[in-house]
């Protein structure tokens, strides 16, 4: 039997053509000096207010929404996806067939893999994807708990498997060329621990972790669950080159690391929000979905949020990309149907300015081209806009 929560869905982007941020004046606040601690790590701090950020995103193209075809897909999500960071964009198609597409950024189809299935190269249950900038393709598939991967010609590897033996991976790999980002969960008799790990062909090397008390048993109408309080800010990661960006959402607080070592801590002083129970309403407005095979147990959000309770405060971060040229993309917690902020720094840590209205970019083509989902007011179907960007 397998437990599968409904995630919460992303908030709704608004169709648009072209995105202007107004130019804002000087932020006094921007000009906050960088300070280093004992162990030489820069800490570098944003401003508390917002700044609007001062480009202009214009769209050129879209990918997605055909009748037929490999642009027939219609879910754009940071786990249908993900780009080379330079001209390559690949799409897991889950509702047809379980098939990735890969796209060059004019939108030609370059192949097909993937497929549904248990053989060589199939899935039962995917969960994300990555392609590297040798045209090579990576999916992990829950079902099989394994890493796919297709090389350039798109013939399937030998799969990975991801049964540690010692935990659980949790969400999505990420990869950096052959080497694998994962947050793995230890549970413990008293205590939960994740712990973001690196694998790499020669070692394994740990890079953050967070601990807590491990949650008890809640046992709700139709089904038990093991849930920490609701809000509880999670270890989130991004990896983009030679760095890894780690946050663990209840704070402010991003670091940096480069070879397993810590070398920046992008912060900002943003005014923390209560957490209550009555926001368990807004995190499952439908109430918590469990499903089990062709069945759904659903409980309403405030038995949820009364037994398993809520966090002191609401997390500050929801997740992180990491751009080609370093720079660094935030998007802020928000709920469904609450406008989005994305904050930008530059490679550097600091901060040039906050896009309302635009949830994380799904990725980047070079410098200056970035994807954001476009999403259908009416049926919440979504498809790949390409925005260019002036500065």
């Amino acid at each position: 039997m397998r437990c599968v929560l409904v995630p919460l869905l992303l908030a709704a982007v608004t169709l648009t053509t072209a995105l202007t941020a107004a130019c804002a004046p000087a932020n006094e606040h921007r000009a906050i000096a960088d300070t280093t601690d004992s162990a030489g790590v820069v800490i570098v701090r944003g401003p508390a207010v917002d700044d609007s950020l001062p480009w202009t995103f214009t769209e050129i193209r879209r990918l997605g929404g055909a009748d037929t075809g490999a642009q027939a897909f219609d879910a754009a999500t940071a786990y249908t996806v993900a780009t080379d960071g330079v001209s390559r964009i690949a799409v897991l198609d889950s509702r047809n067939n379980n098939r990735v597409h890969l796209f060059d950024a004019t939108g030609t189809l370059l192949r097909t893999v993937g497929g549904k299935g248990g053989g060589p190269g199939e899935m039962e249950y995917p969960q994300g994807i990555a392609v590297d900038r040798n045209g090579r393709l990576s999916a992990v598939d829950a079902a099989k708990s394994a890493l796919l991967r297709w090389d350039a010609q798109g013939t399937p590897l030998p799969e990975q498997r991801l049964d540690l033996g010692y935990g659980r991976v949790w969400g999505m790999v990420q990869l950096h060329g052959d080497d694998i980002y994962a947050a793995v969960d230890l549970i413990g008799e008293a205590m939960a621990v994740r712990r973001l790990e690196r694998w790499a062909p020669t070692d394994t090397q740990r890079i953050d972790s967070t601990v807590a008390p491990k949650p008890a048993m809640t046992r709700f109408r139709c089904v038990g669950l093991t849930l920490p309080p609701l809000f509880t800010g999670e270890l989130t990661f991004a990896v983009a080159d030679d760095q890894v960006a780690v946050t663990h959402q209840s704070a402010y607080v991003i670091d940096v690391y480069r070879n397993g070592a810590r070398v920046r801590s992008v912060r900002r002083d943003v005014a923390l929000v209560k957490a209550s129970v009555a926001d368990a309403v807004k995190l499952y407005p439908e109430g918590l979905m469990v499903s089990f095979g062709s069945e759904t147990c659903t409980t309403p959000a405030t038995e949820v949020g009364e037994k398993v309770g809520v966090a002191p405060t609401l997390p500050l971060v929801r997740a992180m990309r990491v751009a080609p040229d370093g720079s660094l993309w935030v998007e802020r917690y928000t709920f469904s149907g609450e406008t989005p902020r994305t904050d930008v720094f530059d490679a550097e840590g600091h901060y040039l300015g906050t896009v309302s209205g635009r949830s994380l970019p799904l990725g980047f083509l070079g410098p200056d081209l970035v994807l954001f989902p476009v999403t259908d007011d009416v049926d919440g179907t979504s498809v790949i806009g390409v925005f260019r960007i002036t500065r």
